[in-house]
């Protein structure tokens, strides 16, 4: 057993990095290896050195160099819950480090991998956005700009699906009134994504059910004036099966 332990020991000091349990290695030195363990791709490990350094050396001139590499290696590690916390640090701790604009920009794909898919709750995907607005409106020439207004997109897109699958659940129930409802939250809210022009045939025919043929009716003229771009032929003829209870 003494043989085992000792040779543990001669491991550690001869493989030339930093023993995480020396209290007397240099920041300096755990730095390094951390970087080097960092760019080997092995995060786990670059995220002991860089924890180390960020619990007790937070006042030394690599505290923020520490902190976004430590924040980095998690993220890259895909423990993201891990990541967003220690970004949220840097923000909050060192608003004019070099690294707050990355960090900022982290922080929105954080909170984007941890939005959940559209069936779930999608409290974290309204965060993400107003997030990723607010990163935008920061930084309005950033190189991520064009990264940014994707993830919105497809953020938006996520809630708008959200809506229309609690339309469709109602809808099922029979329950029209409140499906109108979810409906009509697609139709103002996420206008510009796919699921626009469904929603709005899906509030015809769900007055039509209710056996308001003239409201579904009126919906429709509205619509023509509104939005001609939507009311093409094709919309017509559908929304036209609808009124006549064919579809």
């Amino acid at each position: 057993m003494k043989l085992i332990f000792f040779s543990i020991i001669f491991f550690i000091a001869g493989c030339g990095w930093a023993n995480p349990f020396d209290d007397n290695i240099p920041y300096k030195t755990r730095f390094e290896d951390g970087l080097v363990f960092f760019e080997d791709e092995k995060y786990a490990k670059a995220a002991q050195q860089f924890d180390i350094i960020v619990d007790r050396g937070s006042h030394t001139d690599l505290g923020d160099d520490a902190l976004f590499f430590l924040a980095e290696s998690y993220f890259l590690d895909e423990d993201y819950e891990l990541a967003l916390i220690e970004y949220e640090k840097l923000v909050s701790r060192m608003g004019f480090s070099p690294y707050i604009e990355k960090t900022r920009w982290r922080i929105c794909e954080t909170l984007m991998a941890l939005s959940p898919n559209y069936y779930h709750d999608q409290e974290s995907s309204r965060k993400a956005i107003i997030e990723i607005q607010q990163f935008l409106d920061d930084y309005p020439s950033s190189n991520h700009s064009l990264g940014a207004d994707n993830l919105i997109k497809e953020l938006r897109l996520r809630l708008a699906q959200k809506n229309m699958e609690t339309g469709e659940l109602y809808f099922k129930l029979k329950a029209y009134d409140s499906a109108i409802v979810a409906y009509k939250i697609v139709i103002k809210d996420y206008y510009d994504t796919t699921y626009y022009r469904d929603a709005n045939l899906e509030v015809i025919r769900c007055l039509v059910l209710l056996d308001k043929n003239e409201e579904a009716e009126e919906f429709l003229d509205s619509l023509n004036k509104s939005d001609e771009s939507l009311v093409n032929d094709s919309f017509k003829k559908i929304a036209s099966d609808i009124l006549n209870n064919n579809s």
